[in-house]
């Protein structure tokens, strides 16, 4: 996991300041996608895209020496994403454990205890047990070499009192900062009646380094109330938190920020998107104008010039009040910004796709989110709406090459790919493109894509298999990206063990790492040393052959232009 747009390292994205909110500026700002972060899906538009991997190319994945290169037992289920910070696999467990791992061999180099995990039993919830530690997907920061991370901590008066905790550690040692961690506490800025409650807060969504600042998004264990869903900010320099509310107190609550674990999404400093689950619906109105109740929506929150978050924007179903009578949460899925460069059109040039557990698809103006029944006759005001299809937990992924695609894993259906275009009106629209054959069992993990570039052919998609909500018989999967026939071939497959809920794997230097429910962490490649063998895909296509010393000219990740110029100032892609 990599700086993967470094090629678009150039874009400068000035925001003047307008009241104490920081402007919008340019939503088109690929400065944000490309902060130089590790962190949950590979980027901070959650797209899953990493183009800098020509050693999981398709003809690398279908090779016979193709395989598990290690599997490593650690203390404690892994439900967050593996981070991969220089030759470090950085793994956090729910027993409060975390390991700095050789990512070549698996070794452990260091490891750390955050304290006493807390017992899922506390609570009665069953979704995880048997104890609750680190449950999100940490966040590096390269400028400083420190991974941020949150933990619930056994070290309250009681079972009943126990403490959320954010924590930053060093990517190199595993030791923790001078003045870490810091404890979550207070009542949010918009609700100061209403104080956090750690008992029943439950902390899901991966992690965002955003402008010298860890974001983290709370919902709870079971839908266990009383609880409203937080959004966190901590300042890295002062360590000052402040914390925010999805739903103020003159409702009942609700409004958790879970998104089956997918990260907080930016696409430019001081904005911040999410969305949020079942609770008290916002009344039909303008987007623009978000009122204080804003359970199952899309909302887009500012960062103000004291730190303090405020909404901007939201979109929420005309129909959500029965989707939250149904439990058929909006926020159980996350949103994924798509690529500027590659999906938009001049009037909409900032989209974001969104699903939940209802299964439709819905394809949004990051600047113009919709607000609740604002279309003709009450109808959505959305850039268009898709399916339904299968209900999702985790997001879509996004590849951006061959006129870009989104992805989505139903919770009991197939692989689905939908392609970008435009449609005779003029504006962004997907279609149904095509579909695994196989299905997955509910739990299955979000998609991650792999590619050399934009190069056609090359693209592979990941995912985590779970049989159920029991994780059993879990898998690895590889898929072609773009589909024949309407179908998305599987390359390859392997057995992983338990599979944790909404697993999603983490990919760089030719391997992908899995961390699983029943203790360990696997990684997958070819052996060290291999020599990149390709073929073509499709007739036209730039095969992705080649040794590793071969020349910049005939690289495959040649075709891009952008990735070549980038290749020319800092060598290839790792």
């Amino acid at each position: 996991m990599h700086n993967r747009f470094g090629f678009l390292a150039s874009v400068v994205t000035v925001c003047l300041a307008t009241g104490s909110l920081v402007a919008p500026c340019s939503a088109a700002s690929e400065k944000a996608r490309t902060a130089d972060v590790t962190t949950v899906s590979e980027d901070t538009y959650r797209t899953g895209w990493d183009p800098d991997e020509p050693g999981l190319a398709p003809g690398q994945v279908s090779s016979s020496d193709f395989g598990q290169r290690f599997s490593t037992p650690v203390d404690g289920q892994v439900y967050a994403q593996p981070l991969v910070v220089g030759k470090t696999v950085v793994v956090a467990t729910e027993n409060n454990k975390v390991y700095g791992l050789d990512s070549a061999t698996g070794a452990v180099v260091w490891t750390k205890s955050l304290g006493a995990a807390w017992p899922a039993s506390a609570i009665g919830c069953g979704d995880l047990v048997p104890n609750i530690g680190v449950t999100a997907t940490p966040v590096h920061d390269p400028a400083t070499g420190t991974v941020y991370l949150t933990s619930k901590a056994d070290d309250g008066a009681d079972v009943q009192h126990p403490n959320w905790y954010v924590h930053a550690l060093n990517a190199t040692t595993g030791a923790e900062l001078s003045g870490w961690p810091v404890k979550v506490a207070g009542a949010p800025v918009n609700d100061p009646g209403r104080p956090f409650n750690a008992y029943t807060a439950m902390q899901r969504p991966g992690l965002l380094l955003m402008g010298g600042a860890v974001y983290a998004g709370f919902g709870s264990h079971c839908g266990h109330a009383p609880y409203v869903g937080h959004v966190l900010r901590v300042d890295t320099a002062t360590r000052r938190t402040t914390l925010w509310s999805t739903v103020t107190s003159s409702a009942n609550g609700k409004g958790g920020v879970w998104m089956s674990g997918g990260g907080l999404v930016s696409d430019g400093p001081g904005r911040i998107l999410l969305s949020t689950g079942n609770g008290t619906s916002p009344a039909a109105g303008p987007g623009a104008k978000p009122p204080g109740q804003l359970g199952d929506s899309v909302v887009r929150l500012g960062v103000n010039s004291d730190g303090t978050l405020s909404a901007q924007d939201f979109f929420s179903p005309s129909n959500a009040p029965l989707l939250d009578l149904l439990d058929a949460d909006l926020g159980s899925g996350g949103p994924a910004a798509l690529p500027d460069d590659v999906f938009g059109t001049a009037q909409h040039p900032h989209l974001l796709v969104q699903i939940g557990k209802d299964g439709r698809l819905f394809l949004l103006d990051r600047d113009d989110l919709g607000g609740r029944s604002q279309g003709a006759s009450g109808a959505d005001k959305v850039l268009g709406t898709f399916g339904p299809y299968e209900g999702v937990w985790g997001h879509p992924g996004v590849y951006g090459g061959e006129g870009g695609y989104v992805y989505t894993i139903g919770g009991r259906g197939p692989l689905r790919a939908f392609k970008y275009g435009v449609n005779g009106a003029g504006l962004p629209a997907l279609s149904d493109a095509g579909r695994s054959t196989e299905t997955f069992g509910f739990a299955s993990g979000s998609p991650v894509i792999t590619s050399t570039g934009t190069t056609p052919g090359s693209a592979v998609v990941w995912a985590v298999y779970a049989d159920g909500s029991s994780g059993a018989n879990g898998q690895l999967r590889a898929y072609e990206a773009t589909p024949a026939d309407g179908t998305l071939k599987r390359l390859w497959s392997a057995p992983i063990g338990t599979a944790s809920s909404f697993s999603v794997p983490a990919t760089d230097g030719g391997r992908v790492y899995v961390g699983t429910r029943d203790g360990h962490v696997l990684a997958f490649g070819r052996p060290a040393g291999a020599a990149l063998t390709g073929r073509p895909v499709r007739s036209g296509d730039t095969p992705t052959g080649g040794g590793p010393g071969h020349a910049l000219a005939t690289a495959p990740w040649a075709a891009d232009p952008r990735l070549l110029e980038r290749a020319r100032r800092s060598g290839p892609p790792r």
